[in-house]
């Protein structure tokens, strides 16, 4: 029998079995759906919403979260340690890397919904929240795995991150500080938006420093003195000239001194110079000013090598001392009760100037300067730097001097130095060659080795037992019958130590000294003891004075001094010396201070038991704006005494016609003028028709910004010549929120006695906005968490922002341009979904206020829903 074979059975089987795996992929698609759509709907129980996270030290940040009704807090895991800086690599849906150290690794696995950290494992399932693609875990999770304690504040929308360890975030920062700080320093240049350079002129004004003083005595003829010191840029270097005058004396040369100096860091030959009236480090003494030129390869930029050493001396009590380090402030202290004031200075690299200026409480004004390779002279490893001078000096004969000296670094720790110096007022041994040795075996000390021949061998030694206790030694030898340094002793050896001391109750500090000069018939000794405390506003300063010669009798003396300064500014002192070799009360005084506001008063008594007179001294000073005056007057031995006193300064900007008055000096000093406007053309030109917009804060390092209202310039003043100074613009400080500085940070070369002008452009920027929808079951609802992406028409991605809950997305910040934004591929590739349309192609205009472009709305659909519909 046959069978007839069905037609076509081949091609109806192959049919069938395609029916049904269609039906079979559509019904799990389907069922991945309705998941989604119930993922959702659950979900919607949490809020999404941004959050600041603050860390210890003030650190913050912000980051999505989901908060739940029961104020439960989840984290995107992968974003938290990004911003941590904690290494987290992500494959697929499994997190690793390390916690704390390299030795101490993690895994978080989402399919598993387990962490491991070590050898602890720690199960999350119940603890964890997919939304959109993204996996949240709640935060007790956290803190039982790393030991991330997040407390959150729903009242602030804030919350409040505790580690069982230092975050690298918060190391991160502080080693950034850190770096900054010896950047600054080293000499180091900090990373800037934009760098203003020198800018040279040939000849340009100007600054002027006066000063007046008057003093009259009943008995005598009164005296008038004036001086004045002009500066200005001359040469492309500073020029300054300065005038004393008194109608007392006759009139002097040397009441004439004039320098010009020259500065330029990016120079390899000679980085400084200076003509006319110039200082030196000589190993001769010098009894007059040396008129000459100095020149060497060392920046003025403060180099900071290892180490430190410490200066302490003696002014008046309570007046303010600033120190300087190639003419930059480093640090200013308060002279005690007993005038000790106390610096520690650190050791830099290279040729250095260190200056000391005293301010007095009457405005009083005086400046040692001493140019110095001493007492500890390094160079960076493996480079040579020399620094020449040559001159002659106003004494009676025209005396000629020259010193020539080189300086290298064999390494971080150990330089070596040689050179010859020349004083044709020297008879028998004009020329003096030199050497010298600068060693560090241990970070906590430093050796110094001077030989000049046929003159002194000499050795310094400092050491610091703890940070702040600190011993110096320094003997000098000196050849019998040398000519180089007249009345000098046969050796000279100093003894310095001090230490500071501080507890619950009161701080403070002690100092003790020893002085030994060995003549040919005698060795003569001194030795002081200081101690100084501070309790709250009480300053108590007891010091000890003994000097002997050889077996002779000592003659020994104390001081104790006090003071008490009250809230309101009012400062009473008073101090008393004793004779003990005598057993005797020598003198004692007594004194009150007043400070309000602008004015400062004074009056004292003091009285001499060996003479037994009576000392009076009123005082009265003013500061204004533009100057400083005062007026003084004593009584003693019936003879009364008036003084008064008035100093100030003069800044000229010539293309302005403005004049910046003030009470402090001017000269070697410049100032910055900052013009802020809006740049509508983005050609970093203040053009015709663009406006300069008014600021509201300015960040300039160690000085203060003044914003004029009236043209919106800001103006710095009394910055130091030669220097870089560190400038930021912050946006939030400009009135319009589409308005951005072009840079924000600036670092800018002052100028020597000059205003230099700095134009800061402002650009205006455009905003996107739009709406995420997400399409299911015929329902169109905002989606939170969709990643916009902005290119701009070469196709670099310029741009990116998160949808937030009710799917709304905005992005302010774009300049004027031509741009694409469109939804990220890869998280559509993620989720399976599609997007319509594919991309929105923009334009910003340039416009005053900023271009804004709205309803760029983009569609979800899943790829699944679509495959049904179909």
């Amino acid at each position: 029998m046959n069978i007839p074979k069905p037609k076509n059975s081949v091609k109806d089987a192959f049919g069938f079995s395609i029916k049904t795996l269609l039906v079979f992929v559509l019904f799990i698609l389907n069922i991945q759906t309705n998941a989604q759509d119930k993922k959702n709907k659950f979900i919607s129980n949490f809020e999404e919403i941004f959050i600041t996270v603050y860390t210890e030290k003030s650190f913050s940040f912000e980051t999505d979260v989901l908060i739940s009704d029961t104020n439960l807090i989840y984290l995107n895991v992968e974003d938290l340690f990004r911003k941590l800086k904690i290494k987290c690599l992500s494959n697929e849906n499994i997190l690793t890397g390390f916690i704390e150290n390299e030795s101490n690794r993690y895994r978080i696995d989402f399919k598993k919904k387990q962490i491991k950290i070590g050898t602890i494992s720690i199960d999350f399932t119940k603890r964890v929240i997919a939304d959109f693609g993204v996996d949240y875990i709640e935060a007790s999770a956290l803190s039982d795995a790393f030991g991330l304690t997040i407390l959150f504040n729903p009242r602030s929308l804030s919350a409040k991150l505790t580690s069982s360890f230092e975050l690298p975030f918060i190391k991160q920062q502080r080693i950034e500080n850190t770096r900054s700080n010896i950047s600054k320093l080293q000499g180091k240049p900090i990373i800037s938006d934009t760098i203003i350079t020198r800018n040279y002129h040939l000849f340009k004004l100007g600054t002027l420093d006066w000063s007046l003083s008057s003093f009259q005595n009943l008995n005598i003829a009164s005296t008038s003195a004036i001086s004045l010191r002009a500066g200005s840029e001359l040469l492309y270097g500073e020029a300054n000239v300065s005038i004393n005058y008194n109608d007392q004396s006759k009139f002097d040369p040397r009441q004439i001194q004039y320098n010009w100096r020259w500065i330029d860091n990016d120079k390899k030959i000679i980085k400084q110079a200076q003509l006319g009236n110039v200082s030196n480090q000589s190993i001769a003494f010098l009894n007059a000013p040396l008129i000459g030129a100095t020149f060497n390869n060392s920046p003025n930029t403060i180099r900071k090598a290892s180490g430190s050493f410490t200066i302490n001396d003696y002014t008046e009590p309570n007046w303010t001392v600033e120190l300087y380090i190639n003419d930059i402030l480093v640090d200013y202290t308060l002279a005690d009760a007993s005038g000790l004031y106390l610096f520690k200075v650190p050791i830099v690299y290279g040729y250095t100037t260190l200056k000391l200026k005293f301010y007095g409480l009457l405005g009083e004004e005086r400046t040692e300067e001493r140019t110095m390779n001493t007492p500890y002279t390094f160079v960076p490893p493996k480079t040579l730097e020399y620094s020449f001078t040559s001159g002659v000096l106003q004494d009676a004969v025209n005396s000629r001097f020259g010193q020539v000296g080189f300086n290298y670094g064999v390494s971080r720790f150990l330089t070596f130095g040689a050179g010859l110096e020349y004083l044709s007022s020297i008879p028998n041994h004009p020329f003096i060659p030199f050497a010298k040795i600068t060693f560090q075996p241990f970070p906590s000390m430093v050796l110094n080795f001077d030989y000049a021949h046929n003159v002194s061998t000499k050795g310094l030694m400092n050491v610091y037992f703890t940070k702040n206790m600190f011993l110096e030694v320094d003997y000098t030898k000196f050849v019998e019958g040398q000519l180089a340094r007249r009345f000098s002793a046969l050796e000279e050896l100093k003894v310095r130590f001090s230490r500071p001391f501080k507890n619950k109750y009161f701080s403070g500090f002690t100092r003790l000294n020893f002085n030994q000069f060995v003549y040919k018939s005698l060795t003569y000794n001194q030795f002081d003891f200081l101690m100084s405390t501070y309790y709250k506003q009480f300053n108590l300063s007891s010091s000890s004075f003994i000097n002997w010669a050889s077996s002779n009798s000592s003659f020994i003396r104390s001081v104790l001094a006090l003071s008490y300064r009250l809230r309101n500014g009012l400062v009473v002192r008073s101090s008393a010396e004793y004779n003990l070799s005598t057993n005797n009360l020598v003198r004692f005084n007594g004194e009150i201070e007043m400070r309000v506001s602008e004015m400062y008063f004074s009056l004292s008594y003091a009285r001499s038991i060996q003479s037994k007179k009576n000392n009076f001294f009123l005082s009265l000073r003013y500061d204004l704006p533009f100057a400083r005056a005062g007026i003084s007057s004593s009584y003693s031995h019936n003879s009364l005494v008036f003084s008064e006193n008035a100093q100030g300064s003069l800044a000229f900007d010539g293309e302005n016609n403005y004049v910046h008055t003030s009470r402090n000096s001017a000269i070697s000093k410049g100032g910055i003028l900052f013009y802020p406007f809006l740049d509508l053309n983005q050609n970093g030109v203040l053009d015709s028709g663009e406006k300069k917009v008014l600021l509201s804060n300015v960040s300039v390092a160690s000085n203060v910004a003044v914003i004029s209202k009236k043209d919106s310039i800001v103006r710095v003043s009394d910055l130091n010549a030669f220097v870089n100074y560190n400038v930021k613009f912050s946006d939030t400080d400009l009135d319009n929120i589409s308005w951005r500085f072009k840079d924000n940070t600036y670092q800018v070369v002052v100028d020597p006695n000059q205003y230099k002008h700095v134009y800061v452009p402002i650009i205006s920027v455009g905003e996107v906005n739009g709406m995420v929808y997400l399409v299911s079951n015929k329902t169109m609802k905002g989606q939170a968490r969709v990643t916009l992406q902005v290119y701009d028409e070469k196709g670099a991605k310029v741009a990116e922002t998160l949808s937030e809950y009710d799917g709304y997305f905005s992005y302010l910040g774009l300049k004027p341009g031509t741009y694409i934004v469109r939804v990220d591929e890869s998280q559509l590739k993620k989720l399976n979904y599609k997007s319509y349309p594919t991309e929105h192609q923009i334009v910003i205009k340039k416009s005053t206020y900023g271009d804004l472009l709205e309803g760029l709305d983009f569609k979800l659909t899943s790829i699944a829903s679509l495959i049904l519909k179909e």
